[in-house]
């Protein structure tokens, strides 16, 4: 098994999956991402010591065969290990979000509050920006909602 891939977030984490069945190839698959997941990991412990307080980890790399199951984008950067799906316990989802994209320095690819629970966002998708992804396809934050999909932030 992969170490750390950053102090407080390890390989387990990052491939870890609640669709059994894919668990064993969403790890072994994840090995070859080893790199942009512990780019990623690096984001999420930058926001975990800002907020002094853990990251749960919903999603992070999800192999083909995973993200076609749950009904991912075929362009996810999740398949590459270049996002995850959190939250911070104790800590507002719109406090985290508002933190990374204005205070954080980040270079984050996209940040995104969403969620499915009664139009309340219910986790933050931050993925890898430069030089993972071009400038142009860098820092863009967005919310998304049931009523009005997603609505790009200036």
């Amino acid at each position: 098994m992969m170490p750390h891939l950053a102090p407080n977030f390890t390989f387990a984490e990052m491939t870890r999956t609640n669709h059994r069945g894919l668990l064993d190839a969403n790890r072994q698959m994840g090995r070859d991402h080893a790199e942009a997941l512990a780019a990623t990991a690096q984001m999420l412990q930058a926001i975990r010591d800002h907020f002094r307080s853990p990251v749960i980890v919903h999603s992070a790399f999800r192999c083909k065969g995973l993200n076609q199951e749950i009904g991912g984008s075929p362009y996810s950067q999740h398949c590459k290990g270049e996002a995850a799906d959190i939250h911070v316990i104790g800590v507002p989802l719109r406090r985290v979000f508002d933190w990374v994209r204005n205070e954080s320095g980040l270079a984050y690819g996209q940040l995104i509050l969403e969620g499915i629970a009664a139009d309340q966002p219910t986790w933050l998708h931050i993925s890898l920006g430069e030089p993972w992804r071009s400038e142009a396809k860098s820092r863009v934050a967005m919310t998304w909602d049931k009523t009005n999909g997603y609505t790009r932030i200036t």
